[in-house]
C-alpha cells in the first residue's frame, strides 16, 4: 500500500510538471501582446495578481487559516524570509528578461537549472542515480556543453536563474505551510516591493496598459497563468524526486523551441538542433526510468498468482 501510494504522488507530480511546463513555455507569447509596458511594471501587476487570485483560491477552499499559521510560527516566518527574495527574483526577471533582449540569457539559465537542481538531489538530499539517470544527466550536459560553445555567453541572468532556485526548494521542503498559502505569503512579503516599483513607473509617466483592447484583462491573465503555473511548479517539486523533477525542467526549454519556431517565426540553428535534441534524450530517459521503476514497485506489490 505505502508503495501504491508513493506512486500515486509521482504521477500527480509529472501531470503538474507538465502543466507547469506548458504554461511557462506560451507565457513568453503571451508577454508579446502586453506591449509597450516595461518589465518592472509587468512583474509589479504579476505580483499583485497572483496575490489577488491566491487569497481568492484559499478563500474558496476554506484554507485562510493555514496562511495565518505561516506568520505565527517564527520557523515559519524565518523560511519566508529566506524564500521571498529567492523566488520574486524569478518572477521578475522571467518578466523582466524577455522585454530587455536577455530571452537567450534566460534561456541558457534554464539550460542549466536542471543539472543544478539535479546535482542538489545527489550531494545534498543524497538521492541514489540509477545507470538511466546517470546517462540522463551526460546527455543534459552534453546539450549545455553545445550551447555554451554556440553561445559564448553566461551572463549574470543565466547565474540568477540555475543557482537561485535550488536553495529556494531546499527551504521551501523544510516548510510545513500547504503550497498555496505559502504561495500567497510570498507576494504578501514583495508586494511592498511591487507597489514601489508602480510608484517609480508612474514618476516616469511610463505605460501602465498594454496598447492593445482590455489591456487590464490582459495583465490579469499573466498573474493567473503565473499563478497556475507556479503552484503546479512548486507542488510537483514535492511529489517527485529531486533528480527527477529537476530532469524534467528541460522540457521546458524544448517546449519554448516550438513556441519559437511556431509561434514567433524565430529561426534555430543546426547547432542549437543537437543541443535540444540532447536535452530531449535527457528528459526521455528520466521519464523511461521513473516508468521503470514504477512497474517493478508494482510487481512487488502485486505478484502474479
Amino acid at each position: 500500500m505505502p508503495t501504491t501510494s508513493a506512486n500515486k504522488q509521482e504521477l500527480q507530480g509529472y501531470f503538474l510538471m507538465f502543466g507547469s511546463i506548458l504554461i511557462f513555455s506560451l507565457l513568453p507569447y503571451y508577454i508579446q501582446f502586453l506591449a509597450p509596458v516595461d518589465g518592472n511594471t509587468l512583474f509589479s501587476f504579476r505580483v499583485l495578481s497572483q496575490l489577488g487570485f491566491g487569497f481568492l483560491f484559499l478563500v474558496l477552499t476554506r484554507q485562510l487559516f493555514a496562511l495565518k499559521a505561516v506568520f505565527v510560527q517564527p520557523k515559519e516566518l524565518l523560511l519566508l524570509c529566506l524564500t521571498s527574495p529567492l523566488i520574486a527574483i524569478q518572477w521578475w526577471i522571467f518578466f523582466w528578461g524577455p522585454v530587455n533582449g536577455e530571452t537567450i540569457n534566460i534561456a541558457m539559465g534554464y539550460f542549466l537549472l536542471p543539472i543544478t537542481i539535479s546535482l542538489t538531489g545527489r550531494f545534498y538530499f543524497k538521492e541514489n542515480l540509477s545507470p538511466l539517470l546517470w546517462l540522463a544527466v551526460g546527455a543534459a550536459l552534453i546539450g549545455v556543453s553545445v550551447e555554451l560553445y554556440r553561445s559564448h555567453s553566461f551572463s549574470w541572468v543565466t547565474l540568477l536563474i540555475c543557482l537561485a532556485y535550488p536553495p529556494y526548494f531546499i527551504l521551501r521542503r523544510k516548510s510545513k505551510i500547504p503550497t498555496t498559502s505559502n504561495f500567497v505569503a510570498e507576494n504578501i512579503f514583495v508586494t511592498p516591493l511591487a507597489l514601489l516599483l508602480l510608484y517609480f513607473t508612474q514618476q516616469q509617466q511610463l505605460p501602465f496598459l498594454p496598447s492593445l483592447d482590455w489591456g487590464i484583462l490582459l495583465l490579469l491573465g499573466s498573474g493567473l497563468l503565473g499563478t497556475v503555473a507556479m503552484l503546479f511548479f512548486v507542488s510537483a517539486s514535492t511529489r517527485l524526486k529531486f533528480t527527477i523533477f529537476g530532469m524534467l525542467n528541460y522540457g521546458e526549454p524544448i517546449l519554448m523551441m516550438l513556441v519559437a519556431i511556431f509561434l514567433l517565426n524565430e529561426v534555430i540553428s543546426p547547432e542549437q538542433l543537437w543541443s535540444y535534441g540532447f536535452f530531449g534524450i535527457a528528459v526521455l530517459l528520466v521519464i523511461g526510468d521513473s516508468l521503470l521503476r514504477i512497474i517493478i514497485s508494482r510487481k512487488k506489490a502485486f505478484p502474479p498468482r
